[in-house]
């Protein structure tokens, strides 16, 4: 039986909860109301998480009569962090490394998260894991969404996405350089939503700003992971994992 003790966000049809589940604390995601499109899309991240199983991840508890059932993990979210302005540079790489941690499981098993942002990253002290596979793909799966639909956020949103293409694991890696950047300069790549669109739409005149003071050290990994030509990217997560923590060494 789910008890719920109160919601934590609303998007549309689409509400989350902090409920009470068999004597334990957990998130539920859930739709208000019918909406066969998005109960398919909802199904299909029940199957998609059930599959993953790993330390940065959070993991999918049951899935109940339409309701994902999530650990629940406390804290707070990246985003929330970020409002107070850019982190330490040393909790910026330690972050990331939980994240591409995470996206190197995931992609071995063939999912690409592909809306990897801030809002979908918790941190609980030194522990980071990211969550919301809502618009994650499985290679592995039949797509359920037509290759020319849109999904995802313009700010960490890879071009190739932009254009609906979703069957690239570097799209996840373009994203975990734009939440690096953002970590360490207080704002995501080319500043507000309609810049980083006008980029992602193939303006080569929008700007990013290059990194400053001892974050210049990370400016290569910012470089290669938010290059608009996915083969001048990093090739696996482990790769910019790598680069990563041979660059910044404490």
């Amino acid at each position: 039986m789910l008890e719920t003790m109160r919601v934590l966000s609303e998007q549309g049809p689409m509400r989350v909860e902090l409920a009470r589940w068999r004597d334990r604390i957990v998130v539920i995601k859930s739709l208000r109301g019918y909406n066969p499109t998005l109960a398919e899309r909802l199904q299909r991240e029940a199957e998609v998480v059930k599959k993953l199983s790993h330390p940065n991840i959070v993991p999918l508890l049951a899935s109940e009569n339409g309701n994902l059932i999530y650990k629940y993990v406390p804290g707070v979210s990246l985003a929330e962090l970020l409002k107070d302005g850019p982190l330490k540079l040393n909790r910026c790489v330690k972050i990331l490394n939980c994240i591409l941690s995470a996206l190197s499981y995931a992609h071995e098993q063939g999912v690409i998260h592909c809306d990897l942002k801030p809002g979908n990253v918790l941190i609980n002290g030194e522990a980071t894991v990211i969550t919301d596979f809502g618009f994650a793909k499985d290679l592995r799966m039949a797509a359920i969404t037509a290759d020319e639909t849109m999904l995802g956020t313009p700010s960490y949103m890879s071009p190739e996405q932009f254009h609906g293409v979703r069957t690239d694991p570097r799209s996840d890696l373009y994203a975990a350089g734009a939440v690096l950047y953002h970590c360490v300069t207080g704002f995501p790549p080319y500043g507000t939503p309609s810049q980083a669109i006008r980029f992602l739409a193939g303006d080569e005149r929008v700007p990013i700003d290059p990194l400053d003071g001892e974050a210049q050290v990370l400016q290569g990994v910012v470089n290669r992971s938010v290059t608009r030509d996915a083969t001048n990217r990093y090739h696996h997560a482990d790769e910019m994992r790598e680069h990563l923590n041979q660059v910044y060494a404490e």
